[in-house]
């Protein structure tokens, strides 16, 4: 029996979501998350952190996304597989911050995460298939996904913190380093699954698609002190010009398309940035985690990223249907003048 190679990428993302989450939730959390100070015959001080020190929430996150992801592209992005994958996904969220606040902790606890992050991914997937059915989702929706997993890919080698902590152990840097590349390359692999052979500009989806890997490259070995580089955002341009490529007819429809995409990635990290930072301090708090000191950030961006990929790629597939749209108008209802002229 031949398996498909979206079933295999699906598969593959939805054991390696579960694995990474799981371990990043007992073994990466607990090193991180510092405990309270308790002074000599005094009262125990409740101690703050440095920036971003919760890194593995990140991890975590994008985790869960690339598990859900993977649902998704195994069940050909099929409207109803999309929905459940969303319910899946909040569960999962909910129950991350409730182990989080429950600091789970050990070799032992990650291998039961573990087990049973997969087995609820394949019961998901199992729902998710027996709703679609034989669903395919249309160009838009294939459109929306593609070019959210393809901002994913990139946006999560933004997970630097373990290079800059001077406490994180060696193994671990070394462990997320492997990590980082996997995850990944697994998003931009489902993106790439998702939009399927272009029918048109196979070259130029090709040509974005190197680019955003070659920056990618840059901002994966690059000096982690300066995240938000020019190679990033290069990346995320790219990225987004790849996916909506086959939806451009003309060369100058890519022109325009790649100054959108620019500008959307100059405005993304902003937003990204103020909305990573709302919702990482609302995290730590429900988490009931040590607060991030008064000079430093508490930002958590994969969930931000996914709300800024469903807006730019609806933004994207706006504007590629307008010329068709203005076309539509022009020429009238059929039977008119215009039309018939």
């Amino acid at each position: 029996m031949r398996i498909s190679w979206r079933v295999a990428v699906g598969g593959a993302a939805g054991l390696v979501g579960a694995v990474t989450w799981a371990v990043s939730s007992a073994v990466y959390q607990p090193i991180m998350e510092p405990a309270d100070l308790r002074h000599a015959g005094g009262p125990v001080v409740q101690s703050t952190v440095e920036s971003n020190t919760y890194w593995p929430r990140e991890l975590r996150h994008l985790a869960v996304l690339l598990a859900v992801a993977g649902i998704v592209v195994l069940c050909r992005a099929a409207s109803r597989a999309v929905a459940t994958a969303v319910v899946a996904a909040g569960g999962w969220l909910i129950a991350d911050v409730l182990l989080d606040r429950f600091d789970v902790h050990g070799t032992a606890t990650a291998v039961v995460l573990a087990t049973a992050a997969t087995a609820y991914v394949a019961a998901a997937a199992f729902f998710a298939a027996r709703l679609s059915r034989a669903d395919t989702g249309g160009p838009a929706v294939r459109h929306v996904v593609a070019g959210t997993l393809a901002l994913l890919a990139v946006t999560s080698l933004l997970v630097v913190t373990p290079w800059l902590e001077q406490t994180t152990p060696a193994q671990i840097r070394a462990e997320m380093t492997v990590l980082k590349v996997v995850v990944s390359v697994l998003f931009a692999v489902l993106a790439a699954v998702t939009v399927g052979r272009p029918a048109a500009h196979g070259g130029a989806t090709i040509g974005f698609g190197l680019v955003a890997v070659v920056a990618g490259v840059f901002v994966a070995v690059g000096e982690y002190q300066f995240v938000f580089s020019y190679a990033l955002l290069i990346a995320v341009a790219a990225a987004l010009v790849a996916v909506v490529a086959p939806r451009v007819r003309s060369v100058a429809g890519l022109v325009g398309m790649t100054v959108l995409s620019a500008v959307c990635a100059v405005a993304a990290f902003a937003v990204m940035i103020i909305g990573g930072m709302v919702v990482g301090s609302v995290l730590t708090s429900l988490a009931g985690n040590p607060p991030i000191n008064s000079a430093d950030t508490d930002i958590s961006t994969p969930l931000v990223v996914t709300l800024l990929g469903v807006a730019m790629s609806l933004l994207t597939l706006a504007v590629t249907a307008l010329p068709a749209a203005l076309r539509a108008v022009q020429a009238g209802p059929p039977g008119s003048p215009a039309a018939a002229g």
